[in-house]
């Protein structure tokens, strides 16, 4: 892998930071517009599918039908907005101290340019005349930020990811492969009661009332919950969002809460769904007269364990051996991604996540890269390449 290609994984970074692509109050268009010139570029055709207007997924992919699963890089294109509390401009990316500074830094604009150089690198083999075994594919999607996942749902609709295929999200791992995935469920939980004066509460139902109970009564169930995972840990439970009432002096009404629950196995999506519903059913019962209601926020993000034994995951070790000189480290992480929603959607156990960066870096203010890892990840993935589709012993 030549100097030049180092360098433009940087350069790359930077010009994709440079490129808003908010979600929610933006879209991905730009992105996929500099995406697909990146293709044209290398050569290669790209495919386009609308998921909701102005919002497309791309697809690419170097060495055509073989007959054998796919190694598919899976990529979003959106980030969270910049929000408040930058010292750096988020849309200006700067090169400093060692680490490339702006919004998608980490989460996943990095990953993602690491994933096409080594896209890039098999295309220029296969230019050379290089027989390519098994094919490489890229799939960039829209809207990984949202708790509907639509892009990644698309891929797998229209058939761009298939079951077999073999699935690497180069999310911010810290360049450790990650096998489990927590699942990840957000609720709604909808409160009526009957207002009154707050002076005679005893003449209506106190919906907020209600609403604590449910937050505590919820909070104790898991915590009761005896399912400990080696790699993931316990399940979890944030009530994220409250609002209700109408007035000071009087009795509340109306209330909703949002809830994020982050499980482990062996639960399972309606096992959750029911331990909200009986929390609510339980806060309700303990302010008579209010009812609650329960609604998903999110499509189902059961828990996913690939096989961390699988076939992929000695030649990650191999590539990732031979770059460092290190051992590869396996885990699992709490947050949810596109190749967990694959995996939910197909069955697969081949998704997994990979890929430079620091979770503790994305979503918030400043985020940033280490560009010497974003390189060795590059590296890593032209390593990984070289003997998944030509065959490198």
């Amino acid at each position: 892998m030549t100097s030049a290609l180092i360098e433009e994984v940087l350069v790359l970074t930077e010009e994709l930071i440079r490129i808003p692509s908010e979600n929610p109050t933006g879209n991905e268009s730009a992105m996929a517009d500099r995406l697909e010139t990146f293709f044209h570029g290398i050569g290669v055709s790209v495919e386009r599918d609308s998921v909701e207007p102005g919002r497309e997924n791309l697809t690419a992919e170097v060495g055509g039908p073989s007959g054998e699963p796919a190694l598919v890089f899976l990529n979003h294109m959106d980030t969270v907005p910049a929000g408040e509390g930058w010292t750096k401009s988020p849309f200006a990316p700067l090169r400093e101290g060692g680490r490339i500074w702006g919004r998608g830094a980490c989460d996943m604009k990095g990953g993602l340019a690491a994933a096409l150089i080594a896209f890039k690198f098999l295309k220029k083999m296969a230019d050379g005349g290089a027989k390519i075994r098994r094919p490489v594919r890229c799939c960039l999607v829209v809207d990984e930020e949202s708790p509907w996942m639509r892009g990644a749902a698309s891929a797998v609709t229209r058939g761009r990811i298939g079951p077999a295929d073999i699935v690497l999200s180069c999310e911010p791992t810290n360049l450790h492969l990650m096998t489990a995935q927590k699942g990840a469920m957000w609720y709604e939980i909808f409160f009526t009661g009957k207002s009154a004066h707050a002076a005679a509460p005893h003449m209506g139902a106190d919906a907020i009332y209600a609403a604590a109970q449910t937050i505590i009564t919820l909070q104790d169930q898991v915590d009761g919950l005896a399912h400990r995972h080696p790699e993931l840990g316990k399940t979890t439970v944030v009530a994220s969002v409250i609002e209700g009432g109408r007035k000071t002096n009087i009795v509340a009404d109306r209330c909703r809460v949002e809830v994020d629950v982050r499980f482990v196995p062996p639960l399972k999506v309606p096992d959750i769904q029911e331990l909200v519903e009986k929390a609510a059913a339980e806060g309700c019962a303990a302010a008579p007269g209010t009812a609650g209601r329960v609604a998903a926020l999110s499509v189902d993000r059961p828990p996913i364990l690939s096989d961390a034994k699988d076939d992929f995951t000695e030649l990650m070790r191999e590539a990732y051996r031979d770059t460092t000189g290190e051992e590869l480290r396996m885990g699992g992480v709490s947050y949810y991604s596109d190749a967990g929603l694959v995996a939910a959607m197909t069955g697969s156990r081949r998704c997994f996540l990979f890929g430079p960066g620091n979770i503790e870096q994305a979503h918030a203010p400043d985020e940033f890269i280490e560009t010497a890892q974003l390189e060795t990840s590059a590296r890593i993935l032209v390593e990984l390449v070289e003997r998944f589709s030509l065959g490198k012993k």
